[in-house]
């Protein structure tokens, strides 16, 4: 799906922070009722917002409006500085080799969260609906390419650890390395070389 522009984006944000009827987002953004009710109409139906009836007069109920679970996951969040930060007194109190392991553990647990349907079925399609797993509840962009008698290769385009592996390399191969692995019983899992930007990494998977 993609991010919402302009005023559903505007809407977005300040139900992200209250809930508020469509008069209170006509005052808010300088536009007519009609034409919020509108946006408000459309971003319900891509399931961004929600609303809860506010009964004021029993012939005119009020609707409030909020941001949805789903809304929520358009917003980017931040945390890898603070990963970073604790990766790196992890690494100071434990060495390296607990780092690994500590990632490959919480890959292990990412992967236990994947409904059965990601991990079943024919290999296109299989890993066609893991990338979409991975997009809806991570917001992780990743594309896959196959070639006969080739392994598959898994191009990461929005990484959670892009920042932090300019000074933890290893961490984004050991999480997905894991994670893979952990979906994909018997997998191979490798290192590709680097791909063009904005792309963060590439791997190479051959599976049993």
């Amino acid at each position: 799906m993609e991010t919402p522009t302009g005023t559903r984006l505007d809407i977005l944000e300040l139900l992200l922070r209250e809930e508020l009827s469509s008069q209170q987002l006509s005052e808010r953004l300088g536009m007519s009722s009609a034409a919020v009710r509108q946006h408000l109409t459309t971003l319900e139906a891509l399931g961004l917002v929600v609303r809860r009836k506010l009964v004021t007069q029993p012939s005119r109920p009020t609707y409030l409006y909020r941001v949805s679970p789903q809304g929520m996951r358009i917003f980017p969040k931040r945390y890898d500085m603070l990963l970073a930060q604790m990766i790196g007194v992890l690494a100071e109190r434990q060495g390296p080799e607990a780092v690994e392991q500590t990632i490959a553990a919480a890959a292990r647990r990412v992967a236990e969260h994947a409904p059965s349907r990601v991990s079943g079925g024919p290999g296109p399609e299989r890993w066609r609906r893991l990338l979409e797993w991975l997009e809806t509840e991570f917001a992780w962009q990743a594309d896959v390419a196959e070639a006969p008698s080739a392994p598959r290769r898994l191009t990461i385009h929005q990484c959670p650890f892009q920042d932090l592996s300019k000074v933890q390399p290893d961490v984004c191969g050991v999480f997905f390395g894991s994670l893979i692995r952990a979906l994909c019983p018997g997998a191979v899992v490798d290192h590709a070389d680097a791909p063009a930007m904005p792309a963060c990494c590439a791997f190479l998977v051959r599976e049993a």
